[in-house]
């Protein structure tokens, strides 16, 4: 390389990186303001880049009257909010108002067209009409999800990307397209010709991002849209329009992605789905300005258009596995720069499933129509054989498949947590493998089979070990990159034969016969699916299954019962990517040929498509999801082009529609929403005995032992001093109170006695040792403890959030839950679970739903669950809370009988009755400092407490 190519690959990196960088921008503003990791950004580019093409060409574009349908729908969902809220008339006065400007745009847009305009007025026109398109996006799509988690508006974008796509290619068709450039003419520099147009684009990016950032730090609806930003709620009570700050972030975000789209449109060439890659390279540049600042996205999106252009010089083929494999690194410093035990994303949005009251009678035939159902369903696969033909047979092998697959997103996303698009490289990797050790070394294709595991095992750990770190929508992205980066390295390597894929794959043989017929495939293909459908429902209901449902609820909650947060997050999406890796390896030897295609990153979106309509949640929901997306998939397929006179992959835009619709509408999917219409979800038939054996206990310390020191412990958050030089002991048989107001550092420390935060100076020593600061460490030792805000798992019952509390004392392999051969330990666990609930009194209640308890008896259950560990040491945050006063009564016995076996008790409460009545010693704090220390007597007759606390007298 010579100075001149290496100036002509600069000019092109930064022509490339300055459109990355408003796309950046875009995104940053998007997601401050909305949380919206809002994938389709690339699409408005493309929309606004062929709309100026079209228009260039005489003819009126067709996002014309897409805005005009955005606009109907728009007043459409106002209409039917208005009628529901009864407030018809004021809505649609005030929604015509939210479109006015979209209809003048569109009015001027079409009668602009009736005459011949200049270049730059065209560009205009496009701008605006892509621009107006951004905030009635906002107010179809997102605006009734506005309080849902960043993951579900993540699946929510992606969907809508699809929708986009598929919209462009009917619009605009396949075939790519320029533009005139709005500025022609070049000039020299150190003899490189540089074109205006780049100049513009360059000019443009910088105005536009200065002006955003001056608009964000100096104006008063910047900084409306930064308190919208920082806390939702607050900007509520200050009387500042979430609602107004969305739209407006999406009218930006429109503007930006529209005019860079009209910016390259002459440098580059435009297809209906260029956006995408370029999106996701804006997300690159965005992810390294941490989401947040706009100079450092800018800046780190500039950089990649740089190793974008020198990476297509050294090594082109691989261009797109650099740029994206940099996503990975760059997430994961994110998360490490964070805490180390960071709270997730909250995963809220699913409603608490409902439990029938039923007599016992009604409840038993229910059952028995249950099971009935159940073994018709395994009667009509079995006989499926019988009465299809081949080719329904052959779509009934497509749909299994995918319910292999799908069953892994639903112990990794659904019941996990964790979102995933990566299962299509895994089914890949399995199908590659597969294929390449039997076609090349002649293998046969049932020892390739523990080889393709072994590999995908392989992978999957050491992705997990990096992307079990990341969290709430860092994990996404980061699984998001990996689909692109296997794509393309499936495209490009050549052993997977590149583009032209991978032929004379062996068949399957047994005894010698080769399994060629799809009937024969069936029996393999579906038999599989059972088996792994019943060792999914074995592994949810046991030990191991119930750590990964808490995963769901919250890193901090799960770790202070033991429960090994990240251990679990590996498993579960090592099981996701095992059954993917077995769906390819059955892909393989039924295809017989493999492409790139089956394996890219739209597959694995159309993979947690499935979950999501089907019902992420259950395992149910995998086989009826996969079954109506392969089915409809195909019939579209068919049908679609016929309908609207052309070819392309037209069924994206139904798949996506109805992945949003579903998370409106029914956020849990279709399957949990039929079993609720017609009453079967049922509670488990559990049969309940306390008398297994009891599981192993602890050493407790001697009466007065001390149990807890805490010595000169201080909290900083920057410069507000949360805990100032706080010192106490907590002594084995003895209840130790925690008083004080509102914002006293309480809840701080116990936070920092309980290993969530780490104290800025001081020290806390447990059992004699200085405290690891590990929520899990302290668990296992004999510490537990309940929280100020219930923290429990509202769809599990009674008895199984007790159980959890159990989980460190046991060791159940996740293979033997799989298999049932964990019953007598799980017995032991369950057991527990009972004896502690018969000891706050909720044995009553142990087969109801956790969520379905009062706020008072959820309170009690989180302390039946501590008390499962077997503490020596009890942590209870305002416990009293919400109880009414006999149970306040039945809870001091409780607590006094605690102490009398020798525990340990820290009491965090407002209720002076109940404290008084109750603590041997009380410790009083105000303004994150200790102001006095006694017995209740000397508390209720120390001044400086009753003029601080208790009130004194004029």
């Amino acid at each position: 390389m010579n100075l001149v190519v290496a100036l002509f690959l600069a000019q092109d990196g930064i022509a490339n990186g300055v459109v990355y960088a408003l796309l950046a921008v875009a995104i940053v503003v998007l997601f401050s303001v909305t949380r919206i990791t809002f994938v389709p950004q690339g699409e408005f580019v493309s929309y606004g880049a062929l709309t100026f093409v079209t228009l260039q060409d005489g003819q009126r574009p067709g996002t014309f009257a897409l805005l005009g349908l955005l606009i109907a729908l728009h007043l459409v969902v106002d209409i039917a909010a208005g009628w529901r809220r009864q407030r018809l008339a004021t809505l649609l006065v005030s929604s015509l108002r939210s479109v006015g400007a979209a209809l003048i745009v569109l009015a001027l847009a079409y009668a602009a067209t009736s005459f011949e305009l200049p270049l730059i007025l065209k560009a205009v026109i496009a701008i605006a009409v892509i621009t107006a398109a951004g905030p009635l996006l906002y107010r179809i799509v997102y605006q009734p999800l506005a309080d849902a988690s960043v993951l579900v508006l993540l699946i929510v974008s992606v969907a809508l990307h699809f929708v986009m796509t598929g919209l462009a290619l009917y619009i605009f068709g396949p075939s790519g397209q320029r533009s005139a450039p709005l500025i022609d003419f070049t000039m020299p520099l150190m003899g490189v010709p540089i074109a205006g147009q780049t100049l513009l684009i360059l000019g443009v990016t910088i105005v536009v991002i200065v002006a955003l950032y001056v608009a964000s730090q100096h104006t008063l609806y910047g900084k409306a849209m930064q308190a919208v930003a920082l806390n939702r709620t607050g900007a509520r009570l200050m009387g500042i329009s979430t609602t107004l700050a969305g739209r407006t972030s999406f009218l930006l975000a429109a503007f930006i992605g529209a005019l860079a789209g009209v910016l390259i449109s002459p440098t580059t060439t435009i297809l209906y789905d260029t956006g995408f890659l370029l999106g996701l390279k804006g997300f690159v540049g965005a992810i390294l300005g941490g989401l947040a600042s706009y100079p450092i996205s800018a800046l780190g999106a500039l950089l990649i258009g740089l190793l974008e252009s020198y990476s297509s010089f050294f090594a082109s083929t691989y261009k797109e596995v650099i740029v994206f494999s940099l996503i990975i690194p760059i997430l994961l410093v994110q998360t490490l720069r964070q805490h180390r035990i960071k709270e997730d994303d909250d995963h809220g949005g699913e409603a608490i499933p409902t439990q029938l009251s039923l007599s016992p009678e009604a409840l038993r035939r229910r059952r028995q129509i249950r099971t009935g159902l159940g073994a018709a369903f395994v009667l009509a696969v079995a006989a499926a054989p019988l009465l299809l033909s081949n080719y329904e047979i052959a779509l009934l092998n497509y749909v299994g498949l995918a319910a292999i697959v799908v069953l892994g997103l639903v112990l990794l996303t659904g019941v996990a947590g964790l979102t995933s698009f990566a299962q299509a490289a895994y089914v890949g990797i399995g199908a590659y493998i597969t294929g390449y050790v039997s076609s090349v070394y002649g293998l046969s294709p049932w020892l390739t089979l523990p080889m393709a595991l072994a590999v995908a095992f392989v992978l999957a750990l050491f992705g997990s070990l990096i992307t079990a770190r990341l969290s709430g929508h860092y994990l996404p992205l980061a699984t998001l990159s990996l689909a692109v980066v296997a794509y393309y390295l499936f495209a490009a390597l050549p052993q997977t034969g590149g583009q032209a894929g991978m032929t004379n794959i062996p068949p399957l043989t047994i005894l010698g016969i080769a399994i060629v017929s799809p009937k024969a495939w069936y029996v393999g293909i579906w038999g599989a699916l059972l088996l792994l459908q019943l060792a999914m429902a074995n592994l949810l209901d046991s030990r191991p299954g119930r750590a990964i449902r808490a995963l769901k609820s919250g890193t901090i909650m799960a770790e202070s019962l033991g429960v090994d947060t990240w251990r679990a997050k590996i498993a579960a999406f090592v099981i996701a990517c095992l059954l993917a890796a077995l769906a390819g390896w059955f892909y393989a030897h039924y295809q017989r040929f493999l492409n790139p295609s089956p394996f890219s990153f739209n597959q694995g979106i159309e993979y947690l498509f499935m979950a999501v309509i089907g019902g992420a949640g259950s395992i149910g929901g995998a086989l009826v999801g996969s079954g109506i997306v392969v089915l409809a998939n195909q019939w579209l397929q068919t049908n679609l082009p016929l309908v609207l006179g052309m070819q392309g992959d037209f069924q994206v835009i139904i798949f996506g529609v109805a992945a949003m619709a579903m998370l409106q509408l029914l956020p849990r999917g279709i399957w949990p929403a039929l079993l609720d219409l017609f009453q079967m979800r049922l509670p488990k038939s559990w049969t309940f005995s306390t008398d297994a054996a009891p599981l192993p206990a602890r050493p407790k310390p001697a009466p007065g032992e001390t149990v807890l020191a805490v010595r000169g412990v201080c909290k900083n958050f920057g410069a507000i001093a949360a805990n100032r030089n706080i010192s106490l002991d907590a002594k084995a048989g003895e209840i130790l109170a925690l008083i004080g107001p509102n914002g006293a550092g309480k809840s701080t420390l116990f936070d920092l006695i309980s290993g969530v935060q780490r104290p800025s100076s001081g020290t806390v020593h447990f059992l004699g040792h200085e405290s690891s600061y590990f929520p899990r460490t302290l668990s296992r030792g004999g510490m537990g403890r309940t929280f100020q805000h219930v923290r429990i798992l509202p769809e599990m019952t009674v008895v199984e959030n007790t159980a959890l509390g159990a989980h460190a004392r046991a060791d159940i392999s996740f293979l033997s839950s799989a298999l049932r051969l964990d019953r007598g330990k799980e017995a032991m666990l369950i057991a527990e679970a009972l004896r502690q609930l018969e000891r706050v009194g909720l044995a009553s209640s142990a087969t109801q739903i956790a969520g379905s308890l009062a706020l008072g008896q959820q309170r009690v259950l989180e302390i039946a669950r501590a008390l499962a560990s077997d503490p020596c040491l009890l942590l209870l945050d305002e416990p009293a809370a919400g109880l009414r006063h006999l149970e306040k009564q039945a809870l001091a016995r409780l607590l006094k009988q605690l102490k009398a076996e020798g525990m340990a008790v820290i009491v965090v409460e407002h209720d002076m009755d109940f404290v008084m009545n109750l603590a041997d010693r009380i410790v009083v704090m105000q303004f994150g400092e200790k102001l006095a220390e006694g017995t209740p007597c000397e508390i209720q007759r120390n001044p400086a407490v009753i003029e601080a606390y208790l009130g004194g007298a004029e």
